[in-house]
């Protein structure tokens, strides 16, 4: 049996010299452990790392993923916002035209998408599931807004004249809007009874101005209305302007529109200065409200 051969080492303690006597089998256990203890550090340390970083990572994507949600929650609800103004011009825009509404089953079609307001707290799928059906929602109604313009701007295209005609400004520029076309108190008797058109507050000698192009066909005082001018625009449309200072036009006179027909006043029945302003369409009182499209016809 052979025996290990062993190796000396002396160093010098306390004035003594020391031996260490070890042999090769020694030396490789050594650093086998040795090498075994920096593997096991290291793939520690790569754990760690690996950890603390992905971790990191992920912290951020979801950060960058919830401020990107959220912009987009808020571009669609403005989307949404706009788009709602866009219905209300069309249907005045369709009242103009003499066009009827939008079906309602075709705006329903674009109202189906997902309540924005509850989907913030939901997972990102369901997130972005969500905003894809609101996205496709929000893509129909615009489509079909488009459409609609279309149709409303081929209509008018097809009888430009006619549209001359129907009242479609309001008749003071930069007014306030006072009683409105309904039921009210009486400002002043007090009694409630039917307004039957549309109060603008103005001050003395504002010039009042005719709604569409037509022919005077009243231009008189009335114990009621006090200085009033009437016009008739044809195709079953007639404008009233009551409570005027000053009549500017005569019976029978051609009357475009945006002529200055008179000047505000409180003249008849009237509780201060302000217009008096009606719309009749086929001998039946109408909301002036309707035909009041300043900023799109001119």
């Amino acid at each position: 049996m052979n025996k290990k051969k062993y190796f000396s080492f002396h160093y010098l303690s306390s004035n003594k010299l020391r031996q260490i006597n070890f042999s090769l089998l020694d030396v490789a256990t050594f650093l086998t452990v040795l090498f075994m203890l920096f593997i096991g550090i290291n793939y520690y340390l790569s754990i760690e790392f690996s950890s603390n970083y992905y971790e990191g990572k992920i912290e951020e994507t979801n950060q960058k993923y919830s401020d990107v949600s959220e912009e987009l929650l808020n571009k669609v609800a403005e989307l949404e916002k706009d788009l709602a103004l866009l219905e209300e011009k069309d249907s005045e825009m369709r009242t103009y035209a003499a066009l009827p509404p939008l079906d309602d089953d075709i705006k329903k079609m674009g109202t189906g998408g997902s309540d924005i307001e509850e989907i913030n707290d939901e997972d990102s799928s369901t997130i972005l599931d969500k905003l894809k059906n609101t996205i496709d929602s929000l893509s129909y109604t615009v489509n079909s807004q488009k459409n609609s313009y279309n149709t409303i701007f081929n209509k008018i295209k097809s009888n430009e004249k006619m549209y001359r005609h129907v009242p479609s400004i309001m008749p003071v520029e930069s007014a306030y809007l006072g009683s409105s076309y309904g039921y009210r108190t009486d400002p002043i008797d007090g009694k409630r009874r039917m307004h039957r058109g549309q109060d603008f507050a103005v001050n003395l000698n504002t010039p009042v101005i005719a709604a569409g192009d037509g022919v005077v066909t009243k231009a008189q005082y009335d114990s009621g209305w006090g200085r009033y001018v009437k016009i008739d625009h044809g195709y079953g449309y007639e404008t009233i302007y009551a409570h005027l200072y000053k009549i500017n036009v005569k019976k029978g006179q051609k009357i475009k529109r945006g002529d200055v027909v008179g000047k505000s006043g409180n003249s008849g029945r009237a509780a201060g200065f302000h217009l008096h302003y009606e719309v009749h369409k086929n001998k039946k009182v109408e909301d002036p409200k309707k035909y009041f499209f300043t900023g799109y016809i001119k």
